[in-house]
């Protein structure tokens, strides 16, 4: 009556191994994936260490950042702080459509910035 069992187990042995290979090969394509971003990383990294001292491109960044944080912490005011106390409300204008990417930029650069030095600092 039990003389099926030593056929069903190659059958099932063949299926899990179908399915184990097919799991190892995800996992190579992510590793694969993820040594690409740590290679972009490594190279940001190096571009933003190499430049550190450069005092030109420090005024630049600084110009260019200053203004954008400025614009972002008056529309936080704005919609936190003032919401409540309208004569404290500084009404921000938006940014022109032309230079519109301008804040979501600068965000993405800091942010950038600061996961770069902690990625360093492990």
């Amino acid at each position: 009556m039990l003389a099926f069992l030593p056929i069903i187990g190659p059958i099932i042995q063949g299926i899990v191994s179908i399915f184990t290979k097919a799991m190892d090969t995800k996992v190579e394509v992510l590793k694969t994936e993820r040594g690409g971003d740590l290679g972009e990383a490594q190279v940001s990294a190096q571009i933003i260490h190499d430049t550190q001292d450069d005092i030109g491109l420090r005024l630049m960044r600084d110009l260019l950042c200053f203004p954008t944080v400025m614009w972002a912490t008056l529309i936080g005011w704005d919609t936190i702080v003032a919401i409540r106390y309208p004569q404290w409300m500084f009404h921000v204008e938006k940014y022109p459509e032309s230079v519109s990417y301008l804040p979501y930029a600068v965000v993405v650069f800091l942010l950038g910035n600061i996961g770069i030095n902690m990625w360093k600092r492990k």
